[in-house]
């Protein structure tokens, strides 16, 4: 027995001095030779114990160095401590196993090597060394009752980064009990860090390393973000000013055949997050800012593959970005690089995603853009939800979205939407949107902009694979205005335009509205002073200087209009069905058209007020044509009519259409009488029945026009005034009710270039009107159904006697003048000189003969007294001429002949006949005809006129 003692004290002092002379100097002396001989690396310690007592193993102040000496990797104490349970159990135990205030510097080289490769390398000798069989793999039993880290910093850093990175870890605290690679059982363990930016990491739980299992909870609190920006920055375009994350999770894992994992109780906030450009020159006005993003009830089966989110809530976004060009701020604010390998083609993911729903509160949105005026719009609040949304998509999820634009607009959505399939049905609301914000989409071309307007409309938008399908709309344009650049009034305007039961079906590729109303429309058609209209200003200077500034934009043009019709054959085979749209009825009420004319000499303007009526059957069928019903007035007292039909896409277009006025104020008219006829109108009424056929390219119109009592007043100068006696031609055109009743028929080819509607009904007119003046007795003869020329009466040779013929062509001449009271006849004597002569010769030569006793009947019956009388008075005449006795004496008539025409007949002579002849027709006029003697007038005679070539009368007309 004391042998056996005496072993044993002996054996334990041989242990004690192994330590304390051989173990401890070996610890302390060794590893850092090791180290320099194998990594390059500096290894010191300030002491190395063992108690032997104990079997605990402590270094204080140890401190492994970077081969360049630079510091890597040291820590205040370090302290393994052996288990006397190992002498009975099998394995390796360990009471305790800690390492205390570590410092650890991990660093990836530029060059991708890591500066702790060469402490991971083996040594050469173990790589020539064939590898061994581990055996069945399993981990050799191992128990640690207590194990401690704690870290004073864990710093990383990343020399092939970009930029350099560097961030670190600090306050690292691990504590796992019991530990063990044999028990089942978990034992609890507990980390806990602090990030570079502060907040706090817990991880906590239990583990067990026999069962490959391990449950617990993970809890991140207000983890500053920025570090984990910092190693993204060189790829993108934007700074993380702030954003802080808070993370509590559930989580339970499994990793003994395979990995499995499930995470319950899942909460992330993230607070205060802000993000703007890098480069705040390039992209001013443009950032995120979001208050909090929270994801609460966050659910994950790994071996389901499924993510659940109960709820996902983004409170306080405020997005700020703009548009010019084709550039987009925000989207260049978020731009990825491309990816180096593009012909990668991602795969189905089999997981699976419920979100139970998605909030956005208290948002806003700030967008400065070049297509609205004004530029900047602020869409503030800005709400919206989505609901039981899943991912592969298992049918339509509700949404609703609501949103103000400007503190005017609003716009409300409401529906439902499955974005896998693309498909969604949602109500909307529009209300109070200003169409004036939209005046810069207008086309440049068009020099006019959008001065008022407010839309409204609700309906149901259907999608089908993202595109609509389907839209039904009731809404309404009010108090829209659309004025000239650089006037004050409107071009156009209305009070209000609203519709029912908008349809489009856009696989159909149709458009029916049930009913259109427009009220209060205004329109304005003013020609300016040097004959534009202003609809013409609209585009005509902006698209003559684009023709300018494109000298070979012509050219350009017709090349590819070739290239567009080589390619028409191909191009047509694929070619979809037209548009087909159909309008029932559009219903006009207290509209108004604004006509002014600024090129006359006195401006002219009237307006067409009070329009009421529809106008049906509106459609896109060729053969069916719409109808026109308005109602109107002329300044509010002249009733005014449009009805007819149209039907404008056949081919060629047709209309027939009636437009008519009735008691239209003449006196309005004076600045273009003034233009054109150079007379003012004192008084006169109008009405007009216009009625206008299009039919093959040809215009045919049947027009009757009706004035009553028109008084011209005083002449004013124009140069664009008809050399016309505008008096006479209205005198003769007006009947003794003072009624001017015309038929003007119009009509001509509109594929005439040089077509224009308003010429060809001026050209009517004016032809009219000079037909009536320059054939003045045609038009009264043709008031009585005369065929005769009542311009002019014949009177027998040398007599002043009416005949019964010109007494019938005077009676027709005085019943015309009955009908054409403005009238007066202006009676003008003629003779023929030869003729009317030679009578009043004869004349003469009886007179004489019956003076000397003849009677009538002798010079009738040339009885022997006559010749007697008449041989008588030949022989005594001298006529200054020898007789040749050879030459036989002339016959008693060219005896007669001879003594006529030496019968002197001065020119008062015929003077007096010519103005017997006036006279006489005059009277008959006045006491047969019962014409006013003041409408008849006896013009001067003058026989020396071109005009006497006949025995008779002449008349004219005049006012």
């Amino acid at each position: 027995m004391r042998t056996a003692i005496r072993g044993l004290v002996y054996a334990y002092a041989a242990y004690l001095a192994i330590t304390f002379l051989i173990l401890l100097p070996a610890l302390n002396f060794l590893p850092p030779w090791l180290a320099k001989e194998y990594w390059g690396r500096d290894l010191t310690a300030e002491l190395v114990l063992f108690n032997p007592f104990t079997l605990a193993l402590e270094i204080r102040k140890g401190a492994l160095a970077e081969p360049d000496g630079s510091r890597f990797l040291d820590f205040d104490r370090a302290e393994v401590n052996l288990s006397l349970a190992t002498l009975t159990q099998p394995g390796l135990a360990l009471d305790t196993l800690a390492l205390e205030e570590l410092y650890l510097h991990l660093q990836r080289n530029a060059d991708g090597s890591f500066n702790i490769s060469d402490l991971l390398a083996s040594p050469p000798e173990a790589e020539e060394e064939p590898p061994t069989d581990t055996g069945s793999g399993e981990l050799p039993a191992l128990a640690i009752g207590a194990l401690r880290l704690s870290a004073e910093r864990i710093e990383v850093s990343d020399h092939q980064h970009p930029d350099g990175y560097n961030t670190h870890l600090d306050g690292l605290q691990l504590a796992v009990t019991d530990l063990s690679t044999v028990a089942e059982a978990g034992q609890p363990y507990r980390l806990q860090a602090r990030g570079e930016g502060g907040g706090q990491l817990q991880w906590q739980g239990d583990l067990s390393i026999a069962s490959a299992s391990s449950a617990g909870s993970l809890e991140l609190d207000d983890i500053d973000l920025r570090p984990v920006w910092r190693f993204a920055e060189p790829w993108l375009a934007f700074e993380l000013d702030s954003s802080r994350l808070n993370l509590s999770l559930q989580y339970s894992a499994s990793w003994q055949d395979t990995l499995d994992y499930t995470v319950t109780d899942g909460n992330i906030e993230l607070i205060d997050t802000r993000i703007s450009p890098r480069d705040g020159e390039r992209l001013p006005d443009t950032g995120v800012a979001l208050a909090t993003l929270r994801l609460a009830d966050i659910s994950v089966d790994g071996s389901q593959q499924m993510l659940g989110l109960g709820r996902m809530t983004a409170d306080g976004l405020n997005l700020r970005g703009w548009s010019e060009g084709g550039q987009v701020s925000l989207a260049e604010l978020f731009a990825m690089p491309a990816a180096e390998d593009e012909s990668e083609t991602a795969t189905d993911s089999p997981w699976r995603l419920q979100l139970g729903l998605f909030e956005l509160r208290n948002s806003e949105v700030a967008w400065r853009s070049e297509f609205t005026e004004p530029g900047l719009l602020t869409v503030r609040p800005l709400t919206a939800e989505l609901r039981d949304l899943h991912w592969p998509t298992r049918g339509a999820s509700p949404l609703t979205l609501s949103l103000q634009i400007n503190q005017l607009a609003s716009l409300d959505v409401e529906g439902s939407v499955d974005p896998g399939a693309g498909n969604a049905e949602l109500d909307f609301a529009l209300e109070g949107l200003p169409l004036a914000w939209f005046g810069p989409n207008l086309p440049s071309i068009l020099r006019a902009e959008i001065s008022s307007g407010e839309a409204r409309s609700s309906g149901r938008i259907t999608l089908a694979e993202f595109q609509p399908a389907t839209v039904a709309v009731d809404g309404a344009v009010a108090d829209f205005a659309v004025v000239l650049q650089g006037a004050e009034d409107a071009l156009t305007r209305w009070d209000n335009l609203h519709w029912k039961g908008l349809a489009v079906a856009m696989q159909e590729r149709s458009i029916n509205l049930a009913e259109l109303h427009l009220e209060g429309y205004e329109g304005r058609l003013h020609i300016q002073e040097d004959g534009s209209i202003n609809v013409q200003r609209l585009l005509e200077e902006e698209a003559g200087a684009a023709e300018e500034d494109a000298p070979g934009a012509g050219a350009e043009a017709e090349a590819e209009a070739e290239v567009t019709a080589e390619a028409e054959p191909e191009a047509g085979a694929g070619e979809q069905a037209p548009w087909q749209f159909s309008v029932p009825a559009i219903f006009i009420a207290d509209s108004a058209l604004d006509f002014q004319d600024k090129s006359l000499p006195i401006q002219f303007r009237t307006v067409i007020g009070g329009l009421d009526g529809t106008i049906t059957n509106l459609n896109s069928d060729p053969t069916e044509a719409l109808e026109v019903d308005l109602k109107g007035s002329v300044d509010g007292y002249a009733p005014v009519t449009l009805t007819g039909t149209a039907s404008p896409l056949q081919s060629p277009p047709a209309l027939d259409l009636d437009l008519n006025f009735r008691g239209l104020d003449m006196s309005r008219l004076t600045p273009y009488s003034a233009t054109y006829a150079g007379y003012a109108i004192e008084r006169g009424t109008l009405n007009a029945q216009l009625g206008y056929g299009l039919e093959n390219n040809r215009l045919q119109g049947d027009n009757r026009i009706v004035i009553e009592q028109l008084k011209l007043g005083e002449q004013v100068a124009s140069d664009k005034a008809l050399d016309l006696p505008l008096r006479l031609g209205i005198a003769l055109l007006t009947d003794s009710k003072g009624v001017i009743d015309l038929a003007v028929p119009v009509s001509g080819d509109v594929n005439n270039p040089k077509f224009s509607l308003g010429s060809v009904i001026a050209g009517a007119f004016v032809n009219l009107l000079t037909k009536a003046i320059t054939s003045p007795f045609s038009l009264l003869a043709s008031l009585v159904g005369s065929s005769e020329d009542l311009q002019t009466v014949d009177f027998a040779a040398g007599g002043s006697e009416l005949d019964s013929h010109s007494q019938t062509k005077l009676r027709d001449l005085a019943s015309a003048m009955q009908q054409r009271p403005a009238l007066r006849l202006v009676i003008s004597g003629r003779i023929d000189p030869e003729t009317d002569r030679a009578r009043l010769q004869e004349q003469l030569l009886q007179e004489t003969l019956l003076e000397q006793g003849l009677t009538t009947e002798d010079i009738s019956q040339r009885s022997e007294a006559w010749k007697s009388a008449i041989a008588e008075r030949y022989a005594a005449l001298d006529t200054g001429t020898a007789q040749d006795p050879e030459q036989s004496a002339p016959s008693l008539l060219q005896q007669a002949r001879i003594l006529r025409d030496q019968w002197p007949v001065p020119d008062s002579a015929l003077q007096a006949l010519a103005s017997e002849r006036a006279a006489s027709s005059e009277r008959f006029l006045v006491n047969e005809g019962a014409i006013d003697p003041e409408r008849v007038v006896v013009a001067a005679v003058d026989t020396q006129a071109e005009a006497n070539t006949f025995s008779g009368v002449e008349l004219a007309v005049d006012t």
